[in-house]
């Protein structure tokens, strides 16, 4: 596009030069000639302008073709006008290419060693120069001032639209990537949140082979000692009657242990995955305090049966817990940690309290995990509070509905 602006440019000038040359050249030879060359000089020197961009060099050559076109004038006195044509062709192209001060001074001082060889070696006036040439030349000058502000703006316009465009192919590239890195998040958080499930059954089939444990390690021990005394009972009440009333007593003592135990696991295991909360978090807790160097006190309000507690409650508790202790061990720099869950009206309440060295009353940045915890919140229908606790440390409080509470079973 610059190459066709200047050689369209060059052409339009060379053209214009040569017309002139035409038009004025002398009939004698020797100013013929001197015509010529000057003509194809500013040709020559003109185009040059054309493809210059140091200032230093623009007015190096404006200064050779006015003092080239100013000797012309000098040795050939008859030829004013073409001194001064040529002037107005390197006063346009002065505005055209040169800043503002530097034009206007160059121009200016051309225009002016020129009215000053017209007056006082040719028969001009300050008069007839001011009245005529000067408003020419200022006329010239203003306007391709005018054209060179105006293909300044356009330039700047251009630029500015082809900056927008960059921008707008950069954000569309970006807003791609982003859309594929918010997807693979989605993804991973599906995946997170199945794995927590998992973990929390998995949670849950760990506490149940340990009950299994102790349902053989203590009702099993007490069924054998049922059985051993059963199978002496016949022996004892030929012999003893009164020693065969203990012994069916404390059969009857032992059974009756046995079936409450019974009653109990199973009331505490379900049928389903309920439980899991507690069951988790208790495992959260000797998790984290047994790898780390952290105090954590866990307050769990046993009055309330915990397979009451929805499935999405606990994940939503477990992993609000878990974040919280992440930000604990991360930046706290704490000893001890006290956690304290119970039923508050119709739904559950978590109190979370470190000793740190958060001061109280200080403003506290939340990152991506704490803005976790208030998202988790919010999404299942709950509240959750965080700031600075007196006299200093994190504190946390949330409370989450239980919005389909599981009927209890009974036994007996």
């Amino acid at each position: 596009m610059k190459s066709l602006s200047y050689n369209r440019g060059y052409m339009a000038v060379s053209i214009a030069l040569s017309y002139v040359c035409i038009q004025m050249l002398p009939d004698a030879p020797a100013a013929r000639w001197a015509a010529i060359g000057l003509c194809l000089l500013y040709v020559a020197g003109l185009g040059a302008v054309f493809k210059l961009s140091s200032l230093r060099a623009l007015s190096l050559v404006f200064a050779l073709l006015y003092g080239a076109a100013l000797a012309y004038g000098f040795f050939f006195k008859d030829q004013i006008s073409l001194l001064l044509i040529l002037q107005g062709f390197l006063t346009s192209f002065i505005a055209l290419k040169l800043p503002d001060w530097l034009s206007a001074l160059e121009a200016g001082t051309f225009l002016m060693i020129t009215f000053v060889l017209l007056v006082y070696d040719r028969d001009y006036t300050w008069v007839s120069l001011l009245r005529q040439e000067l408003f020419i030349h200022i006329g010239l000058y203003a306007l391709l001032r005018m054209v060179r502000i105006n293909r300044g703006r356009d330039i700047e316009r251009m630029e500015h639209a082809e900056e927008q465009r960059r921008n707008a192919e950069e954000l569309t590239v970006v807003h791609a990537e982003l859309a594929q890195t918010h997807d693979k998040l989605r993804r991973a958080h599906e995946e997170l949140e199945r794995a927590t499930l998992q973990s929390l059954r998995y949670a849950v089939l760990e506490e149940r082979s340990r009950i299994a444990r102790d349902i053989h390690d203590s009702i099993g021990h007490r069924l054998t000692s049922v059985i051993v005394q059963l199978q002496a009972l016949p022996y004892v009440l030929r012999n003893n009657e009164a020693k065969s009333a203990e012994i069916v007593k404390n059969v009857l003592g032992v059974a009756r242990s046995c079936l409450q135990e019974v009653r109990t696991v199973v009331h505490n295991m379900g049928v389903d995955e309920t439980g899991a909360g507690a069951v988790s978090l208790h495992s959260l807790v000797q998790q984290t305090t047994s790898s780390f160097d952290l105090d954590i006190r866990l307050d769990l309000d046993e009055s309330e049966d915990q397979d009451t507690w929805p499935l999405d409650t606990a994940v939503v508790l477990y992993r609000c817990l878990q974040e919280a202790l992440t930000n604990t061990i991360r930046h706290a720099q704490a000893k001890r940690v006290e956690v304290s869950i119970n039923r508050s009206g119709e739904g559950i309440m978590l109190h979370y309290r470190d000793d740190g060295e958060l001061a109280s009353g200080s403003d506290l940045h939340e990152g991506f995990g704490l803005n976790g915890i208030r998202k988790r919140c919010a999404e299942a229908g709950g509240r959750c509070e965080i700031g600075a606790q007196e006299p200093h440390g994190f504190g946390m409080n949330i409370w989450l509905p239980l919005a389909a509470l599981k009927e209890k079973e009974t036994y007996g």
